[in-house]
């Protein structure tokens, strides 16, 4: 046997498991890349008006809070998604939460807080749910425009870290 057909033989099988291994990691990696760490992943979040507060233990159909104390009669959810969140001490060494919501969910938290803002204890309260439970519920003394909102709520360093990162990558 003469050396080229070796070598192209060779040559044909080194380039087959390139392609191989170029295809198997894309495969790989790509279907990995939604659950990487490093990979900001913005999960929507409910915004929901407050119809009623009662102590906890929850009736069907309530929400209790992330502290397990209260529980929340709300209205119908509006659901946004953030662009943006970061986990920051705040003057009074409080973790918040620092969110920046997308183009229309801004709009959509507009209009909301200009609705909630007029109404009386409780229903002035705009309840931020994730995973069911909320998070927080602040009071809405004014219209709120534009897109960034800070949420509070008994962090420590770690839960609103966590949480920035569910909310906005």
């Amino acid at each position: 046997m003469k050396p080229g057909p070796i070598l192209a033989i060779v040559a044909g099988a080194l380039v087959n498991a390139g392609v191989v291994f170029v295809v198997g990691y894309a495969l790989v990696i790509g279907s990995m890349s939604a659950r990487l760490p490093w990979k900001p992943v913005s999960e929507p979040f409910d915004l929901r008006p407050v119809l009623e507060v009662r102590s906890a233990p929850c009736a069907a159909g309530w929400v209790v809070g992330q502290d397990g104390d209260a529980c929340y009669q709300l209205d119908q959810a509006t659901q946004v998604t953030a662009q943006e969140a970061t986990a920051t001490s705040g003057s009074t060494g409080q973790w918040v939460i620092r969110v920046t919501l997308d183009e229309a969910s801004g709009t959509t938290f507009t209009r909301l807080t200009e609705k909630v803002h007029q109404l009386p204890e409780p229903r002035n309260q705009l309840a931020i749910v994730v995973d069911g439970k909320v998070i927080s519920a602040p009071t809405v003394l004014e219209p709120i425009p534009g897109r960034a909102l800070e949420i509070t709520g008994g962090f420590d360093k770690k839960s609103a870290e966590d949480l920035a990162r569910r909310l906005g990558g």
